[in-house]
């Protein structure tokens, strides 16, 4: 199955082109599957178009998705649409909350290895990583990314999966940065096209790494070693930021389709 379709993602010949110009790769291994969503409305099925990619890329009937709702503190009020969005395309549905203390690190672990897909949702960047290393929830991911679970999530849950993350979860919902799972070695900012979380332009400068911004509608997509976009119904882009350039890679890939 190709991971990549015509009219709304990149080519594998456009996704090896850009990831020579924007050196996005895994550190460790080039083999996985990971969708990181900038932001967007569930509701009104701006990116639920995602979410059938996301499940595509399980190759199987009925996959097993298991929403993560840490970043939120284990709320999940408001979070029903994320069910039906995956209900709709035939998934099965479970929710792993991390904060319940009556869990234990292998029955986490277990849980996590036992699912096709890893949904994390949005929040606290900070509280979600810390509450991950306390339970051993971080290192269940990574492995079962590295067994070849599909990877996702939105806004923290698009982050998470990076080096870095940044967010508004400092005092006073001031920008920090945060480490996060390590799997894709950047700096990783949501939301990018509000002021408000324009901030990483500046802060990234900052920093060693480069930087990797998504806005909302849109969607990072690292499969086996390639990289491509996705764009919910009211569009959006991924960026690649360093010191030197601020790099639009959606447009990039719609350039190379169009060429193709």
């Amino acid at each position: 199955m190709n991971p990549y379709s015509r009219n709304s993602e990149s080519t594998s010949q456009a996704s090896r082109n850009i990831r020579q110009r924007s050196s996005i790769t895994n550190k460790e291994n080039d083999m996985g599957k990971i969708v990181a969503i900038g932001g967007g409305r569930y509701s009104n099925g701006e990116i639920i178009n995602i979410f059938e990619k996301i499940v595509s890329l399980a190759e199987k009937k009925n996959p097993k998705v298991l929403f993560i709702p840490t970043a939120g503190y284990d709320d999940i009020n408001g979070d029903e649409d994320i069910q039906r969005s995956f209900e709709k395309y035939g998934c099965q549905y479970d929710i792993l909350y991390l904060t319940d203390e009556k869990r234990t690190v292998d029955d986490i672990r277990s849980v996590i290895l036992g699912a096709d897909i890893i949904y994390v949702g949005g929040g606290d960047v900070r509280f979600m990583m810390e509450t991950w290393r306390k339970t051993g929830a971080d290192k269940a991911l990574v492995e079962a990314y590295n067994s070849g679970k599909i990877m996702s999530g939105y806004s923290a849950g698009a982050v998470c999966w990076f080096d870095v993350g940044y967010d508004d979860c400092g005092p006073d919902h001031s920008f920090m940065f945060c480490d996060c799972l390590g799997i894709l070695p950047y700096c990783a900012c949501p939301h990018y096209e509000s002021d408000h979380w324009q901030t990483f332009k500046k802060a990234i400068l900052t920093r060693t790494e480069q930087g990797l911004a998504v806005e909302n509608g849109a969607a990072l997509l690292f499969i086996d070693g390639m990289i491509g976009t996705i764009r919910g119904s009211d569009g959006g882009d991924v960026w690649i930021l360093d010191k030197n350039n601020e790099l639009n890679i959606s447009e990039i890939v719609d350039k190379m389709n169009r060429n193709a």
